[in-house]
This record gives structure tokens, sequence and C-alpha cells, in this order.
């Protein structure tokens, strides 16, 4: 009943190390990094994780790829920028131990300038994470790669916790990136550019989150979020007018 944890990287020194501290628990640490220029690659090994690198080609691929190299019969996917608490941990390895389901989702509390972000629709943010290995797979997409299976799944209590947007900045900088990708696969999927879903869109992403789901109680960084979010949701749409007269 052993659980290999695996993470993917690029450049993620700052976050490594205190990703795996949390992962001493698993049975095994596997880190699959794409060729980084920084340490990250040398401390995951003083971490004790078998490093293996790879040019990245993609989410899908890069984490497919991380979960072939896995010997233990659970797997558990974090990300570099993700930390798994003592509870959590623990939870993890009851279920592992009662194998009630052969999947569990794990609810996700996400950062947000500074504090957890609890309103907007950001939590509980369940991910399928923890899962029998030969029961995994992800599918092929360019962003949003998530596990999927067809056993059915149950849910862990404790949070898995992400630290992924410390500043406007970080959330930008990942906006921008998502957008881009989200648009290709929109195309990649035949889905064309619509006028009235481009104009429509932004303004119900924008109440959705700062109304129905909370947001105008989160004060001045549910503002920030929702405003940001709406913002992604019209670079969605740019990118995706813009691609049919991309030349590269």
């Amino acid at each position: 009943m052993g659980i290999s944890a695996l993470v993917i990287t690029a450049d993620e020194e700052a976050n490594i190390r205190d990703c795996l501290s949390c992962l001493q628990f698993a049975d095994e640490l596997i880190v699959v990094d794409s060729f980084s220029s920084d340490d990250t690659a040398k401390i995951a090994r003083e971490c004790g994780a078998r490093v293996e690198q790879r040019e990245f080609k993609g989410y899908s691929d890069q984490r497919n790829y991380c979960i072939s190299l896995a010997t233990q019969e659970w797997i558990l996917i974090v990300d570099a920028d993700e930390r798994v608490s003592m509870e959590l941990a623990e939870e993890i390895r009851t279920a592992v131990e009662k194998r009630e389901y052969d999947a569990y989702r794990i609810p996700r509390l996400t950062e947000f300038l500074g504090k957890p972000m609890r309103r907007c629709g950001w939590y509980p943010d369940y991910q399928l994470r923890l899962i029998q290995r030969s029961k995994a797979r992800v599918p092929d997409r360019l962003v949003h790669e998530t596990l999927e299976t067809e056993e059915p799944c149950g849910t862990l209590r404790n949070d898995l916790l992400h630290y992924s947007y410390r500043t406007v900045e970080d959330y930008s900088r990942k906006m921008v990136a998502y957008a881009r990708a989200a648009a290709r696969q929109k195309s990649i999927e035949g889905r064309k550019f619509s006028w009235g879903d481009s104009a429509f869109n932004p303004g119900l992403t924008f109440f959705k989150m700062y109304i129905l789901k909370g947001g105008i109680l989160a004060g001045v960084r549910g503002l920030t979020l929702c405003a940001l979010s709406a913002g992604a949701s019209v670079l969605r749409y740019a990118y995706l007018w813009e691609l049919p007269n991309d030349k590269k």
C-alpha cells in the first residue's frame, strides 16, 4: 500500500524544499524537472527525491511521464507551490490503508495576496490527487490538466495548501500564460471566436465571483481577484480571436 509522491518542476528552487519536506511521509519521492536553470534539481536530490530531467512538451505529457516512473501502488500528485500539512498527510495514509475508494479528492485552499481565499468560488476547489497508479490518467490538454478516473472517488477533509499568488504580479503573469494556453485548447477543440461570448462572459465571470460566490465579502482582495479573473476571460477571447492570424 505504498505511496509515490510526484512533482513536476521548472525553476522552483524557492518552493521545492518546503514542498518535498512535507512529503517525507511518502514511500517514494519523484521529481521530473524541465532542465531548471536554478538549483531545483540539486535541492530535490538533497531532499531524497529521485530526479529525472526531461524536456517539457506540455503539462499532461510531463505528468503522465512522472506517473510512469512511480513504483508504488498509490500516487499523490503535488505541485511545487503546494504543501501537505501533517493532518492531511495522516489522513492520506489512513485513506490508503482503509482503501474504501480507489481515488480521493482533496480540498485545496489557495492563498491570494497574503491570506487564504475562501470566497469567489475558490474554495473548496476539490482536486483529484490521490489515486491508485493503475487507474490514473491525465488527458492531453494544454491547460488545467487534471487526473481522471472512472472509479468512484472519496473526499478527504484536510486542505491541500496552495501558495501560488502572493502578489498581483504573480497572478498577472500566470493569468497571461493560462489565457494563451486556454485559447489554444479551445481552438484545438474546434471552438471559434464569438463576439457575443467575448462581450458577455467577462462581465458574467465578475458577477458570479463577486456577488454569487461572495467576493464582495473579501474586501479589496475579493474585488481584485474578481476583476483580474474577468480580465483573464477577456484575454482568453482575445487570444482566440488572434489565433487564425498567428503566423507562428
